[in-house]
C-alpha cells in the first residue's frame, strides 16, 4: 500500500512530466506557426485559383447539358464531370396524415417497412430512480464504484493538441 508521501511525490513527478510535455508542444506550435506563416499567402493564392477554376468548370458544364446525355459523366484528368441524378430529399409536412394514408392505402407488410415504431428506456432518467425501484424493475447499474482519477486541473496540453488538430483540419478544408 502506498503512503500519502509517496503519492504526493508521484503526483509532483506527473505534474513535472506534464509541464515538460506542455513545453515541448508549445515549442512545436511556435515552430509550426513560424513555418506556416510564410506559406499562408501561397496557400490562399492556391485556394483562390482552385475555387476560380471550379466555378468556371461548373458554369461551363451547367451551360452545356446536351454534352452529357450519354454518358452523363466523363472523367478527364482524374476529375469526373457531367450530370448525376441526385438522391433527393424526403419532405413530409404532416407525418401523422401520411402515416394514416399509408395504413389505409398500402398493404400491411409494406406499411410495416415504411413506418418505424421504437420504444426504449431513457437511460439518463433511470439514474433518478431509487434503489428499490431499480430492483423491482430489474434494472442494474454497473461500473458505478470508485475509480482512480488522474486528471490535470489545467488542460493546457489538451488545448494545444486540439488547436493543432483544428488548424490542420481547417487548412485541409480550405485546400479542398
Amino acid at each position: 500500500m502506498a503512503a500519502m508521501t509517496e503519492i504526493e511525490q508521484l503526483t509532483r513527478d506527473y505534474a513535472e512530466a506534464r509541464s515538460y510535455l506542455s513545453g515541448v508542444v508549445s515549442r512545436l506550435q511556435e515552430e509550426l506557426e513560424r513555418v506556416k506563416h510564410p506559406a499562408l499567402p501561397l496557400i490562399r493564392e492556391a485556394v483562390g485559383k482552385t475555387s476560380e477554376a471550379h466555378s468556371k468548370l461548373y458554369a461551363a458544364v451547367e451551360a452545356a447539358p446536351e454534352l452529357f446525355t450519354k454518358p452523363k459523366t466523363i472523367t478527364i484528368a482524374g476529375i469526373r464531370v457531367g450530370y448525376m441524378k441526385q438522391k433527393g430529399k424526403v419532405v413530409i409536412k404532416d407525418e401523422e396524415a401520411v402515416i394514416a394514408r399509408m395504413r389505409k392505402l398500402l398493404p400491411k407488410d409494406q406499411v410495416e417497412l415504411l413506418i418505424r415504431i421504437t420504444e426504449s428506456v431513457h437511460k439518463p432518467s433511470v439514474y433518478d430512480l431509487s434503489a428499490g425501484d431499480l430492483k423491482r424493475l430489474g434494472i442494474t447499474i454497473t461500473d458505478d464504484g470508485e475509480a482512480v482519477v488522474i486528471k490535470p486541473v489545467d488542460s493546457e496540453v489538451d488545448k494545444l493538441v486540439n488547436t493543432l488538430l483544428a488548424e490542420a483540419e481547417n487548412m485541409a478544408e480550405k485546400a479542398a
